[in-house]
C-alpha cells in the first residue's frame, strides 16, 4: 500500500498563488521519516509559513533557531525515500485571461495529483490511500472529483481506496510534511512573479536535487495558451458553456464549483452511455 499526504499553500493574501502537494510513500519510509520528524520538532507540530515568518508557535524562538529548524526537516525529507509532487497555479494570469471562470486552481491541482498518484500505483504496483489536510469549505468537492475520478476510470478503481481521508497537519507528522513541500512549491512561483523577485531557495534546491521531489508550474504562458485551444477543447470533451447554463436550467441550481464537478460527471456518464 502507498500512504499518500497532501496539503496546500498559498501566499500571504491568497492572491497570487495556490499551490498544491503530496508526499508518498510505503509504510516503512513514513515511519522513519516520521520518527526523525517527531524528535526534531518536539511539542510543536510544525507549520512551514509560521515557522518561516517567527509567527504562531514559533513566536517564543529566535529566527536562527527556527531557520536551523526548518533547515533540518527539509533536509530530513530530502534525505528520505519518499516522493513528492507539487503543483503551483499562478493566481493572476488566471483571473487576468479567465475573468468570468470561477476559481478552480485548488481543484485543477488536486485532479492533477490525483494522477500522479495513479502513476505512482502502476509505478509500484500497489493500491493507494489518500489522506489530505483541506479547508471545511473545499472538503466536499474534493472528496466529489475523488470519487469521481476513480469510479469513472475502472483501470484504477482498485488502485484507490474507496473513500479519500481529511485530516489535520497538527495532528499528523505526514501531513506536515506535504505542508512543507507545497510551501516550498508556492515559494518556487510566488518568487518569479510575486512583487519581489528572489532566487531558488536553498530549502528547496535540497529537496529537488534526487529528482524525487518535483514542482509543476502553471503561470501566464499556460493559460494565454489554453484559452485560444478552449474551442478545440470543448468540442473534444463534447460540451460548451452554453450546455452548462443549460444543465443548471434543468437542475435548478446555482452555478458554483460543486455545480461545474456535478455537470462535468454527468457528461462523462451521458457520453460513455452513448
Amino acid at each position: 500500500m502507498i500512504f499518500v499526504y497532501g496539503d496546500d499553500s498559498a501566499d500571504e493574501k491568497r492572491q497570487r498563488v495556490c499551490s498544491v502537494a503530496i508526499v508518498a510513500g510505503l509504510e516503512e519510509h513514513w515511519k522513519e521519516l516520521e520518527a526523525q520528524w517527531v524528535a526534531r520538532n518536539g511539542t510543536i507540530p510544525f507549520h512551514a509559513r509560521d515557522c518561516e515568518s517567527d509567527q504562531g508557535d514559533y513566536r517564543i524562538f529566535c529566527h536562527q533557531q527556527n531557520k536551523e529548524l526548518y533547515k533540518d526537516l527539509a533536509m530530513m525529507l530530502a534525505s528520505s525515500k519518499l516522493i513528492g509532487r507539487a503543483v503551483s497555479i499562478d493566481l493572476i494570469a488566471q483571473r487576468n485571461i479567465f475573468s468570468q471562470a470561477p476559481d478552480i486552481a485548488y481543484y485543477k491541482a488536486f485532479a492533477e495529483l490525483l494522477e500522479a498518484v495513479q502513476g505512482l500505483c502502476l509505478y509500484f504496483r500497489q493500491p493507494a490511500k489518500l489522506k489530505f489536510d483541506i479547508s471545511a469549505r473545499d472538503e466536499y468537492n474534493a472528496g466529489s472529483i475523488y470519487q469521481q475520478f476513480r469510479d469513472n476510470c475502472p483501470e484504477i478503481f482498485d488502485l484507490f481506496a474507496s473513500e479519500i481521508i481529511f485530516g489535520r497537519a497538527k495532528e499528523c507528522p505526514r501531513l506536515q510534511a506535504a505542508d512543507m513541500l507545497a510551501f516550498e512549491g508556492m515559494k518556487a512561483l510566488d518568487n518569479v512573479i510575486g512583487p519581489k523577485k528572489r532566487p531558488e531557495r536553498k530549502s528547496w534546491k535540497a529537496l529537488a536535487a534526487g529528482d524525487r521531489f518535483q514542482v509543476h508550474c502553471y503561470s501566464r504562458e499556460y493559460f494565454e495558451d489554453l484559452w485560444q485551444k478552449m474551442p478545440e477543447l470543448n468540442e473534444k470533451m463534447g460540451y460548451s458553456e452554453d450546455d452548462y447554463w443549460r444543465w443548471l436550467k434543468e437542475k435548478n441550481r446555482q452555478p458554483s464549483i460543486s455545480s461545474l464537478v456535478d455537470f462535468t460527471d454527468w457528461k462523462f456518464k451521458q457520453k460513455q452511455k452513448k
